[in-house]
């Protein structure tokens, strides 16, 4: 078992799980996110009565109480995913969610991409979190 400590819980250890929690820890120790601003596993419904499906982490833009606008937001897959297929769940996400910053994590293998104007751009780092 993993601990989680955004949904403060024990959760199951599957390889996907794994790159989830990197991701988090990752988020928290070196861009110095607050753990309150982070959501694992977040169900679209609560923003969009009809829609399926949950983002696998999604962090709060402090400047916003709206969570479609969110600093961050990271899908993660435990490897046998291929980029493609990946950004095209994105995709999908982004028809209701528009991030900041985005992160795609197959295992360790991690994309950053970052919100220019109204397109997202390949970069080479997240920015430190600074919105306290």
């Amino acid at each position: 078992m993993l601990y989680d400590k955004t949904r403060e819980k024990p959760v199951a250890e599957t390889p996907e799980e794994f790159v989830r929690q990197t991701l988090v820890n990752w988020l928290v120790e070196k861009l110095n996110v607050p753990e309150s601003l982070i959501k694992t596993e977040f169900a679209l419904s609560q923003l969009v009565q009809t829609e399926k499906g949950r983002l696998d982490i999604i962090v709060a833009n402090p400047k916003s109480a709206d969570l479609r606008t969110p600093w961050l937001l990271a899908e993660c897959k435990a490897g046998k995913t291929d980029l493609q297929s990946l950004e095209a769940q994105v995709n999908k996400y982004l028809r209701i969610v528009h991030p900041t910053h985005i992160i795609l994590a197959i295992g360790n293998e991690w994309h950053f991409l970052s919100k220019k104007g109204n397109r997202y751009e390949i970069v080479s780092e997240i920015p430190v979190f600074n919105y306290i």
